[in-house]
């Protein structure tokens, strides 16, 4: 009876023996791997961990140490260490996740547990998420008041440009008449010749001296130039792009015959003069992509409606040290406002009818035009659609309640941020962005996200929700609140704002949680929204 208890004492050890050095991972002590260590309470130097058991080893009371990348405390439910035991783990994989009630991974392959924290020890996943929050809070804040008083400087200068053209030709013509130049006397002729009249004075005539400084207080030119022989001419003060280094000027085509001041200036009239936009970026890499992006689409089966491309120079020449072959260059048509500061300027009242239409359309062609180059836009937003047509209109569009007199100069501008389908994001807009894009980035995996035409179908329908109900969607929200909203799973899109039945039933689609069950452009353009609505003829 004594032989067959030893017997099978043995055979339970060496049972439980084999259990743990085939599944356990090798214990550590300072980081440096040993042999698995075997105890037991009945002193035959095996352990055997309780059959109930289950799960990875729990670590307790731990620490992570950042200079060698391992953990330390005390464990439980370990295969080959008894509980109570201080362990110190390999080092670990994704540091950053650690945190209480998480399953860490090691270098060596092992997983435990993490419990409650030692007291006065930091996890690294709060301390990261404390630092992100307080990064995103800070650019939150300020883009918020970039945002607005860009809104309010944009309103201003629309207003200001209105007056200033009508003021204009008045105002040349008040100058020109100190300006003109002496009557030269004719020379008396031979006695036996037959003097002959005067010629009959021509129109007056601006010195060019008098031109150019007339050029600089109606046009407010800086006096800096860029491009060769002076070519184009700087004036205002600069916007910055949104999130970039560029920087937007406002400049105008120099006249050839007449240094410092505008073509179709010469005569002193302001009405046959051509502004332009001109984006100045130290970043030659994310012009000279923009610049390709402008030829894809203006060049494809649909051109769509952007502004049109003027000129691009790379390490533009500049009058200004500071710009001097420092910066590349790229002139585009000028609108005089964009959609954002028209709904501040009807101060929150949306647009309506025709005008409404017209805006609708002229994205959704733009849209057309970037996704037949198999391209997706993920920058499409109110502030990227300008209206090209005469600033004295702005005032008539202000007051235009039902939108009778439409939007037909409605353009689109800024394709900084245009990638391949398929590829992956260079920046974004949480406004513009879907929910999809959200988590992908809240989960630290954004850079990776895949690009497809959906993630602009759902930019449209937040901007048209915009357009039709006067507000953003997520109206003084700042931008990382937008995207932890986007990415919590109770969301979901409410359109019951949107008046026009019709077209909240167009937003609603185009903002469907499922990126599948969006309309391609096609469908969008075919929408009874603008079939049904007279709108007029689309090309597809």
């Amino acid at each position: 009876m004594t032989v067959q208890k030893a017997n099978l004492l043995v055979a339970i050890a060496t049972s439980c023996l084999y259990f743990a050095t085939a599944f356990a991972p090798p214990q550590t002590i300072n980081g440096i791997a040993t042999s698995p260590r075997i105890a037991s309470k009945n002193n035959i130097n095996v352990y055997c961990p309780p059959l109930f058991a289950a799960g990875p080893p729990v670590i307790s009371n731990w620490r992570y140490d950042t200079s060698k990348g391992i953990i330390s405390g005390t464990v439980t439910n370990h295969p080959t260490i008894p509980d109570g035991d201080r362990i110190t783990t390999s080092p670990v994989k994704n540091p950053n996740g650690l945190n209480e009630n998480f399953v860490c991974q090691t270098m060596s392959g092992s997983k435990y547990k993490l419990m409650s924290i030692a007291r006065g020890a930091k996890a690294p996943a709060v301390e990261l998420k404390a630092k992100l929050a307080a990064e995103n809070k800070a650019k939150a804040s300020a883009a918020e008041k970039k945002r607005l008083a860009e809104e309010k400087k944009a309103a201003v200068a629309a207003k200001k440009a209105a007056v200033a053209a009508k003021k204009a030709v008045a105002t040349a013509a008040k100058k020109a008449s100190v300006a003109l130049p002496k009557k030269v006397t004719p020379a008396k002729s031979a006695p036996e010749a037959k003097s002959s009249p005067a010629p009959a004075s021509a129109a007056p005539q601006i010195t060019p001296a008098a031109l150019v400084k007339l050029a600089k207080s109606t046009f407010s030119l800086t006096g800096t130039t860029v491009g060769p022989n002076g070519k184009y001419l700087l004036a205002g003060k600069p916007t910055q792009s949104s999130g970039r280094a560029a920087k937007i000027w406002t400049a105008y085509l120099a006249d050839p015959n007449v240094p410092d001041v505008p073509a179709g200036f010469a005569d002193g009239d302001a009405s046959a003069v051509q502004q332009l936009t001109i984006k100045l970026s130290p970043d030659f890499d994310r012009l000279r992509l923009e610049n390709n992006n402008y030829n894809k689409v203006q060049s494809g089966l649909f051109s769509g409606r952007f502004v049109k491309k003027m000129d691009y120079i790379q390490n533009i020449s500049s009058s200004n040290r500071a710009l001097d072959g420092k910066v590349s260059a790229l002139a585009i048509e000028s609108g005089q406002y964009d959609l954002k500061a028209l709904l501040a300027a009807r101060k929150g009242a949306p647009l309506r009818g025709r005008a409404l239409r017209d805006a609708a359309s002229s994205a959704g062609q733009c849209i057309q035009a970037v996704h037949s180059s198999n391209l997706v836009w993920t920058d499409l937003k109110t502030e990227n659609f300008v209206v090209v047509r005469n600033s004295e209109n702005f005032n008539n569009e202000v007051m235009d309640n039902k939108g009778s007199l439409g939007l037909p100069g409605v353009k689109g501008i800024d394709l900084e941020s245009v990638i391949v389908k398929g590829g992956n994001p260079i920046d974004y807009s949480p406004e513009a962005c879907p929910p999809e894009f959200a988590v992908a980035y809240m989960g630290g995996y954004g850079e990776d996200f895949i690009l497809d035409y959906s993630y602009d179908i759902w930019s449209l329908g937040m901007m048209l929700y915009e357009l039709s109900t006067g507000v953003p969607y997520f109206e003084k929200k700042s931008p990382s609140v937008v995207t932890k909203l986007l990415c919590d799973e109770a969301f979901a899109a409410d359109v019951s704002a949107v008046p026009d039945a019709k077209l909240r039933d167009l937003i609603g689609n185009c903002l469907s949680l499922e990126p599948r069950r969006r309309p391609d452009i096609t469908g969008f353009l075919l929408h009874p929204y603008f079939i049904t609505t007279g709108f007029g003829p689309f090309s597809f």
